[in-house]
This record gives C-alpha cells, structure tokens and sequence, in this order.
C-alpha cells in the first residue's frame, strides 16, 4: 500500500511574465571575485523540462539563459513532483510515484486527484471586506493534460464584490504533464499570470485631480473591476498609523489619498493531491515579480529566514562556532552577497533620500558616486577572509559599531549597516538574528586567538 505522498518542492516561487515562453531552468555558479572582476555570481544554465500544450514532457539543457524576449520577462514556472513511501512484500520504498508505482496498488493517473487554490487579498488586507478578496480554484484528475485557467473571482453573494459577477482576473493556470519512458514521474506545472494591473471600469471617466501621473491609464481589457468596491474608495488619509498601510505608497493613490482602485495579479496559494483512500499533501505556491537581478544574491534569502526559525540556536553553540571552516565559508557566502547587494544600490541616493545620515566623502575625479563606489571598494575587500578577520581583529567592536542588530529598539537604525534598506514589515533591514549572532561569535573566535596585546 501506498504510506504516505508528499511534494517537492514543499514551496516553490514563481515569478510573472508576459513572455508565452517560460524561463529556462539555471542555477548560480562561482562568483566573480577576481581583483577586476564584476562582483556578481555567473549563472549557468540547468536541464529544463519543456511543456508542449498537449501536455507532451521533454527535457534539454539550454546553451543560455534567456530571461527577457521580444514579448517581456519570462515567467519562471515551477513543477510539483509528486513523491510517496510505498511497501511491497514487506518492503518499503521511497521515491517519486509514477504510473508504474500506481499500478502495483491497482490505481492509475486518473485516480490521482491535484487542486490548486489561490488568492490575491491584498485589497481585502487594507479594507477588511469580504468582497475585496480574489480567489480562484480548480481540480484537475492524474490523466487531464490540458492547461486548466485559474480565475480570480470575489466571493459569490459579497456585497460591493471587487470583481463583479461575470468577470474574472486571470491568476495563472495549471497544466498536469503526459508522464512518458524518459520522464514517468507525475507532476503537476505552475504558470503565473502575466504580471498586468487591473483597474475599476469607471477609471477612464474619473475626474483628474491635479498634477495626477498618466501611469493610472490602462488598456480597456484590464478595466474590470467594481467601480462601488470598497476598495475604491478606501481613504489613505485617516490610516497614516495603521499598520497594514505602512510604509506609506503601498498602493496607487488619488491626490486626495483616496485609493484609485487597482490591483495585480500577483497571488499566492496552495497545491493539494489526493488519492484514493486518504493520503494527501500540500505544498505552497508563492507569485513574485521577476528577477530583475537574477545574477545578484541578497545577503538575507529565504533559506536565511527558514533557518533562523528552526537553526537558530545552532550558532550559540560552541562546538559549531569551534568548526572553523563550516563558519568561515558560511560568513565568506554572508560576505559575498553583501557585495552583490551594494552592487544594486545608489547609496548616495539614498543617502540623501534618509537626509544625509552619512558623511559624503570627497570625490576624486572620475568617481561621481563616493558614497556607493567607497561602499563597493570596501566590500569587495571583505570577501576575501584574510582582509575580513584581520579587520575584525584590530577594531573588535566593528560589528556592534556598523551593523545593525536585529532588534526594534536599536538606537541608531539608519546609520548602520544595511543603510537605508526597509524589510517587508516596514522596518529597517537587518540580518536575522542566526546571521548577526554568527557574524558576532565568528568575529569573537577570531579576537580570541589573537596574541595578547597585539
């Protein structure tokens, strides 16, 4: 019998497009360290999976990677590979299910069964209406291998809906593949949509308050929505200290800081499979813009934020601090996404944007940003361990000096390190706390093999 299935990915990210092309499949490679180097990590180009309409599956490795064509960003398009521990003759197994698998337990694709569940409630978030969600479901069986839309709707019966009754805001689609000899797993594809904002139908009839951008004009395909939501009238004005509204220009707004009324088509959801008799999994799906720097690493990823749930203690562990290589490549991967990330930023811009909290050094000829170039310069230094500890080891109090902790009273929060750089939850961008406690350990191990008095 079939014990227990599972996905792989337990969550996968999928970005938007416009482009009917998905992006290949590619992977980071080594970064370019060299003294003249770019600073940024290569990318390599991975096997990819190819997905024809009839739900025909291929694999091929690309010579490149394209992430932009004629028609815009290609979407990045995950699969859910559908795994299970099975036992036979007392024997149990473990791997991905395929028809063959099935079979031995007298079941077949068609018996599999997949949903995919998915919401944008970012205007429901603001206002609290139940009419302002968008969501969209669909069911698809094992041996259904047509591309199935995912259309965003408001609950039925909700008063003043976002998307009235008889439209739709398309949120992607799914698309179960044909499994075949070379590929017989079974899976399950992900398609965003094409990362396009949508609009009430009185948009265009609106009357224009003063000084008012043209980016609010949208094509009349996209002008959908309830012009009575109460999203479209949700006041800016009296929720200055609402957290939900923080930091403030979340949304488009009128001069008179009443909501225009847009929304994308960014969501996110779940992928569910079943089978006969009661073994289920889910797995998530997370949409997001493209990667408009897919060559650059942030310094906090996602994995950093899973970890430092459920690996951070791990760091406050002498005997994992004592493991000097595992920490010490650790900090080098930590330092070399921080390159990556001064790679993208103007800090003189923003420097001036936060009121100049940092002294602007003279400039040399030639050099029109002091600021970022000194930035880059210095980090490009620290990447290299020897210069990094031996900085650590002369000025022990470096860390605690320009890199801001992870605490929401730190009394100096712009001025450190990273500089005027705001998270998700609208406060200043720090490490996570498994990062800063490994930086501070590390840096500490280093200070205490140094000889006394030097």
């Amino acid at each position: 019998m079939i014990d227990r299935i599972w996905l792989q990915p337990p969550l996968a990210i999928a970005r938007l497009g416009p482009s009917p092309v998905p992006c290949d499949n590619y992977q980071w490679g080594p970064s370019d360290l060299t003294p003249r180097g770019s600073g940024k990590t290569t990318v390599l180009p991975a096997p990819t999976l190819d997905l024809a309409p009839d739900g025909t599956l291929s694999e091929r490795t690309p010579d490149r990677v394209v992430f932009k064509d004629a028609d815009g960003w290609r979407p990045v398009c995950p699969y859910f590979e559908l795994h299970g521990s099975w036992t036979v003759d007392g024997t149990g197994h473990t791997g991905p299910l395929t028809e063959a698998v099935l079979a031995r337990f007298g079941l077949g694709p068609a018996d599999v069964r997949w949903r995919v569940a998915v919401g944008n409630h970012k205007a429901h978030h603001y206002t609290g209406s139940p009419g302002d969600r968008i969501d969209a479901s669909v069911e698809v069986d094992g041996d259904d291998h047509g591309r199935h839309p995912l259309d965003g709707v408001s609950p039925p019966g909700a008063d003043r809906p976002l998307v009235p009754p008889g439209a739709a805001l398309p949120l992607g689609s799914v698309q179960v593949p044909r499994p075949n000899e070379a590929l017989p797993e079974l899976r399950l594809r992900f398609t965003p949509a094409v990362g396009a904002v949508y609009g009430p139908t009185d948009l265009p009839n609106r009357p224009a308050e003063p000084g008012e951008p043209e980016q609010y004009e949208l094509p009349p395909d996209r002008l959908i929505l309830n012009p009575a939501a109460v999203w479209r009238h949700f006041p800016l004005a009296d929720t200055q200290v609402d957290p939900r509204t923080m930091p403030p220009g979340l949304f488009a707004n009128a001069e008179n800081e009443t909501s225009v009324g847009l929304v994308d088509d960014v969501c996110d959801g779940t992928v569910s499979v079943s089978l006969p008799g009661g073994p289920s999994a889910t797995a998530r799906i997370v949409v997001s813009p493209p990667d408009f720097a897919p060559d650059r690493r942030p310094f906090v990823s996602l994995a950093d934020g899973l970890a430092d749930r459920v690996l951070r203690a791990q760091v406050s562990d002498p005997a994992y601090l004592a493991d000097r290589r595992q920490t010490a490549l650790e900090v080098r991967d930590l330092f070399e996404r921080i390159l990556e990330t001064m790679a993208n930023i103007n800090v003189d811009v923003q420097n001036e944007r936060v009121g100049f909290l940092l002294p602007v050094p003279d400039e040399p000829d030639g050099v029109v940003l002091g600021l970022t170039e000194n930035g880059r310069r210095r980090h490009r230094r620290y990447v290299a361990l020897e210069v990094l500890e031996d900085v650590l080891r002369e000025q022990p109090d470096l860390i605690g000096r320009v890199v801001r902790a992870p605490v929401p009273d730190d009394p100096a929060p712009n001025a450190r390190m990273p500089f005027a750089m705001r998270g998700a939850d609208s406060y200043d961008l720090h490490l996570t706390r498994r990062q800063y406690d490994l930086l501070v350990g590390w840096a500490r191990s280093l200070r205490d093999e140094t000889e006394p008095g030097s």
